[in-house]
């Protein structure tokens, strides 16, 4: 009897263990940004990051950089080709925050599905890039 009993919880097991798993669902990655020239004369290093989970029902974009721009300054991220949102330099740093407590921006729903990511000056000029 013993051995009928862990025969079913070992083909139990297996079986579900053999169940498809949806992973283009959920994500999580950070993306070192590389420095353009224009980032290079301002000190510019940052990261991207993505998180989803629950089916994308929790879903996160954060973009963080570092830099020697003057604090107050404003920088502008965009994903996928569209504009994201703006950061404000603070104490060298500056940080965009986004998840879908509201609305995502265009670009950026789903965040397992942003790509290209570069932060940029008023002027347009690109600072930062990662893919």
């Amino acid at each position: 009897m013993r051995a009928i009993v862990m025969s079913l919880v070992v083909a139990i097991s297996l079986g579900v263990f053999a169940l498809p798993f949806d992973a283009a669902a959920d994500c999580g990655d950070r993306t070192d940004m590389s420095s353009t020239p224009d980032g290079d004369a301002v000190a510019a290093s940052g990261v991207s990051l993505v998180s989803s989970l629950n089916d994308g029902a929790q879903q996160r974009f954060i973009v963080q950089i570092g830099t020697a721009l003057p604090d107050g300054t404003q920088l502008f991220v965009s994903a996928n080709g569209e504009p994201a949102g703006t950061m404000i330099i603070a104490g060298g740093i500056g940080t965009l925050d986004l998840n879908n407590d509201s609305a995502l921006p265009a670009g950026t729903d789903p965040v397992c599905a942003i790509g290209h990511v570069w932060v940029t000056d008023a002027n347009g000029t690109m600072l930062l890039s990662g893919f």
